[in-house]
Order: structure tokens, then C-alpha cells, then sequence
């Protein structure tokens, strides 16, 4: 069973095995056998997934999570604990994830057992368990899309070596969820640009004038 916004990103990666030619040619020996990729890092609820999202639906990029992988298993375990898995895509996905659960142990929200699980994956497992099979599996799909990384933590130097460019994002003022292990590596990532916006039409074309310079 698939989860909505597994299923909106699959359909809007539809049209991306033919190259994509409107942005500029990229060049640089790192990125020379592979199409490039963009990752996004920051804060939890500063528009990354937005951003991913924005630049699958227009710029015919393929988006990828470095705990896409992660996610999916964690609906499914939602789903199987809950018997419904409209209400799991809502606790990985949506507007649940930071909210308190009975369904969880100690009534703790989703999003605990998401980082917890990350971090097993990620760091007790590794870089190649996680971005690394994300990665791999967009450019066995869509070998001719640029990749977009809607958020980078424990993965910034496999992102780099594999010709990553990591964007920053902000929003001033804006603290989002806090007391995670995340927070720490995320916030130690120098990034490659900063981007700072209030609004979300000012986030998107902040976005896409960093794609044209980057890339």
C-alpha cells in the first residue's frame, strides 16, 4: 500500500527518463557520469519538503529522502500497529508526526520513534544503508534527473563526495520542534548557501535562482 505523498512524488517523477535541458549543463569532474544533486538542510518545518517538492513539480527533478527508506518501513509499522494506514501516512508524513500517540509506548509522539530509527539506520548502519540506496535506487529509475535531497543530517560528507551541493534554510524567527539527536549534526552542517525566507513564495524563488547559479 502506498502512502499519499509517496504516491504524488512517483507521479510527479512520471516524465523524468528523458533529460531535462532548461537549466544549465553542469560541469565539474565530480558530477560529469551523474546528473547532480541538491540537498536541502535546517530546521524541522522550514519549508525542505516544500522546496523538494517544488522543484519535482517544475523543474522535473527527482526528489529522494536519505530516510525515504526508513519512512516507508516506519508507515508500514504504523500501519500494522494501528490497522490504519490512513492514519500512518499521517503520523510519518503529516500532521500526526509530532503529535502524542496512544498508540506508541509512553504516549510519545511518531516522530520519536522516526528519529530514533534514523539515527539506527543512519549512523548504526551507515551512510550506504540510507542516502546511499536512496540514491542508487533515483538514478536506476531515472538515470537522466537531476536529484534533489530533500534533507540532509547524518549524510553530509557521502552527500559531498558523491558531487552534493547542501542548501541551508531558514525562516527567522522560527524554532520548530527541538530535543532531538538530529539537531546537533544538523546544525554543525556548513553549507554551500544559506537560504533565508519568511514567506513561502520568497523560499521558492530563492530556490530556483540557487539551482540556476549552482548548477
Amino acid at each position: 500500500m502506498y502512502c499519499d505523498e509517496r504516491f504524488a512524488i512517483a507521479m510527479a517523477s512520471a516524465a523524468l527518463d528523458q533529460p531535462f535541458t532548461s537549466l544549465p549543463a553542469t560541469t565539474g569532474d565530480a558530477k560529469t557520469t551523474h546528473p547532480p544533486l541538491i540537498g536541502f538542510t535546517g530546521k524541522r518545518n522550514v519549508g525542505k519538503s516544500t522546496a523538494a517538492r517544488h522543484l519535482v513539480e517544475n523543474y522535473r527533478f527527482s526528489s529522494i529522502h536519505a530516510f525515504g527508506g526508513g519512512r516507508a518501513a516506519a508507515y508500514e509499522y504504523f500501519g500494522y500497529l494501528t490497522g490504519d494506514y490512513s492514519l500512518a501516512n499521517r503520523m510519518v508524513y503529516g500532521d500526526l508526526k509530532d503529535v502524542p500517540s496512544h498508540f506508541l509506548p509512553g504516549e510519545v509522539a511518531p516522530r520519536h520513534f522516526l528519529e530514533r530509527f534514523g539515527k539506527f539506520m543512519g549512523v548504526e548502519m551507515g551512510v550506504p544503508w540510507t542516502l546511499g540506496m536512496e540514491i542508487d535506487r533515483a538514478r536506476r529509475f531515472h538515470p537522466q534527473a537531476r536529484i534533489v535531497c530533500e534533507s540532509i543530517v547524518y549524510e553530509v560528507d557521502y552527500f559531498r563526495e558523491c558531487g552534493g551541493v547542501v542548501i541551508r534554510l531558514e525562516r527567522p524567527d522560527h524554532e520548530g520542534p527541538a530535543g532531538f539527536e538530529s539537531d546537533e549534526a544538523q546544525a554543525a552542517i556548513v553549507a554551500d548557501l544559506t537560504i533565508s525566507a519568511r514567506s513561502v513564495e520568497s523560499l521558492l524563488s530563492q530556490v530556483e535562482s540557487a539551482v540556476y547559479r549552482l548548477l
